[in-house]
């Protein structure tokens, strides 16, 4: 049975049900040991679960079904926004099960506790030298431990990283950036699909990542612009500008990731969300409604206070 130490004691092994939409990911869950539970109209969550969400309806019924369900631990995972098929489910869960919680949240609290007297950092690595500069006024999105003592539902992404967003094109940016890091791998997420320009976008997106994958790349960021992608299959600025959106090639995340226990597991190459938090950094461009969210991630790469 694959249920050993799920999630580090945040929710309950004999007691944990992997809830979804899709009856083909429930069922090889079945097969692996776990309880499932089908996703339904008025019908409550259990207790203690982890959630997969294969289309933006599925997305909108966890929440709604998590309001009626009276005691809930439940990690939410939009698939739907990702890579929405069964292969890329079921390796989230296995990073998951990986995954140490306890120890990513206390990573979380470090973190914090640099960035409430650090507002500059240098950013080192193999391949990889930058500068960020965070303004005074900004606060980090992040989670502490009194996020969970009451029920919670949490997107899985939210455990293993601290961030800053600049979603808003009207707002200041909380940060500054300058500087190149190696890329070893890419994630791209879209709440909204035209259909009409998307699959030709999306196919183009997909081989990047891929060569990413095999390839790590090199970005350039100037005065919060990323003014190159580049890897062994050239450059890629191009289809970066006109994947984003409106908010073309600016920097709209710069983030911290905590989770150091997907090291020698993860695979550049499945799109999904954990991948985002391993161990390092990672920026973005995007904001998914308009165009692509683009993260682009660099493990191993360290924040040094200054």
């Amino acid at each position: 049975m694959l249920i050993k130490n799920p999630v580090k004691s945040l929710l309950t092994a004999r007691k944990l049900s992997i809830v979804s939409d899709s009856v083909d990911f429930l069922s090889e869950c079945r097969k692996l040991g776990f309880l499932t539970h089908a996703l339904k109209k008025g019908i409550k969550l259990p207790g203690h679960s982890v959630a997969f969400s294969f289309s933006d309806e599925a997305a909108r019924l966890i929440f709604e079904t998590a309001k009626i369900t009276p005691v809930r631990k439940c990690i939410f995972c939009p698939l739907h926004v990702f890579d929405a098929s069964v292969g890329s489910a079921l390796y989230t869960l296995s990073l998951i099960l990986k995954s140490d919680f306890i120890e990513a949240l206390n990573t979380q609290g470090k973190i914090l506790s640099i960035l409430k007297h650090h507002k500059s950092l240098h950013l080192v690595g193999e391949h990889s030298m930058a500068s960020v500069v965070i303004k005074e006024d900004s606060t980090p999105y992040a989670m502490i431990k009194s996020d969970l003592e009451e029920n919670f539902i949490h997107s899985v992404a939210e455990f293993f990283e601290v961030h800053y967003a600049h979603m808003n094109a009207g707002h200041p940016c909380p940060f500054s950036i300058e500087g190149y890091l190696k890329v070893s791998g890419i994630l791209s997420a879209r709440r909204s699909k035209h259909v009409e320009e998307s699959k030709s976008l999306e196919i183009r997106i997909e081989k990047l990542m891929k060569s990413i994958s095999v390839s790590a790349g090199s970005i350039t960021i100037e005065n919060n612009q990323i003014v190159s992608l580049k890897n062994a299959d050239g450059e890629h600025l191009e289809l970066l500008e006109q994947a984003a959106g409106t908010r073309r090639l600016s920097v709209t995340e710069f983030a911290i990731g905590v989770n150091r226990s997907i090291q020698p597991l993860i695979n550049y190459a499945v799109n999904s969300q954990l991948n985002e938090g391993i161990e390092g950094v990672h920026l973005a461009i995007g904001d998914g409604s308009t165009g692509y969210h683009i993260d682009f991630l660099s493990p191993g790469v360290t924040a040094v206070p200054i």
